[in-house]
C-alpha cells in the first residue's frame, strides 16, 4: 500500500506511514471487501507495538481480517535500518474458501532452510507477492526461469503477484501461477489486467 519504497528508514516517520490492524484506511478496505463480496490480499509496512515489518493482509469476503503474514527474510531492509524494523517468526497457514493458504513475501523463497520450512505446511495455495523490475525483455529471456526452478519443489500452486509502477525502469506487473516448475497461467509482465485462476 506505501510501495517498495515507501520507507525513508527514519523510524519517526516510517513508524508514522505505516499501518496498524485497526487504521482507518484498513477498516475502508475491510468495508470494500464487505460490500463487494470479495476476498483482498494485499502488502502494505505494518506497525505492530513499536515494531515496523513488511507485511501482507489477507481480508476475506465478510470483511474480516483472517491473515497478517510479516516477511521472515531481511532483505527488505537497507543496512542503517534500526533495531524495531524486525522480521516475523515464522511461516504458518490461514483457510479461505476451504482451502489452505500460506503466504511468501518476495525474497522469503530464495533461501533453502525456510523453503523446507513452507513444505511441511503441506498448503493448498501459495501466494507470493512481490516487487522485481526487469525488464520484459530480460524476464521473459533469463529471469522467469529462474523463478520457476526456485519454485519447482513446491507441491501446492505458487501464486506470484508482482507489483506494478508507471514509471520507467520499474515493475512492471505480472501475475504467474507455477505448477511443478511451469508457468500453469499467467497474466503476462507488463500487461495491466485479472488474472482469474480455478484452483
Amino acid at each position: 500500500m506505501q510501495g517498495f519504497e515507501g520507507l525513508c528508514w527514519t523510524y519517526e516517520k516510517d513508524y508514522k506511514r505505516a499501518f496498524s490492524k485497526d487504521d482507518e484506511v484498513i477498516k475502508e478496505l475491510r468495508k470494500l471487501a464487505r460490500d463487494y463480496k470479495t476476498a483482498l490480499s494485499f502488502g502494505f509496512i505494518e506497525k505492530y507495538e513499536k515494531n515496523i515489518y513488511s507485511s501482507n493482509m489477507v481480508i476475506d469476503s465478510n470483511g474480516d481480517i483472517i491473515d497478517i503474514f510479516k516477511r521472515v527474510s531481511k532483505g527488505w531492509k537497507e543496512a542503517i535500518a534500526t533495531e524495531e524494523y524486525k522480521e516475523g517468526t515464522g511461516f504458518h497457514s490461514f483457510i479461505l474458501n476451504s482451502k489452505l493458504f500460506v503466504t511468501a513475501i518476495c525474497g522469503d523463497l530464495w533461501h533453502d532452510d525456510l523453503l523446507e520450512k513452507i513444505d511441511e505446511i503441506s498448503a493448498d495455495i501459495m501466494l507470493w507477492p512481490l516487487y522485481i523490475d526487469y525488464s520484459i525483455e530480460q524476464w521473459n529471456s533469463e529471469a522467469l526461469y529462474e523463478y520457476q526452478e526456485r519454485v519447482k519443489g513446491i507441491k501446492c500452486p505458487v501464486m506470484m503477484i508482482n507489483s506494478f509502477v508507471d514509471l520507467p525502469d520499474r515493475a512492471n506487473g505480472g501475475c504467474y501461477v507455477f505448477l511443478n516448475g511451469s508457468v500453469d497461467q499467467l497474466l503476462p509482465m507488463g500487461n495491466i489486467g485479472v488474472l482469474k485462476v480455478e484452483i
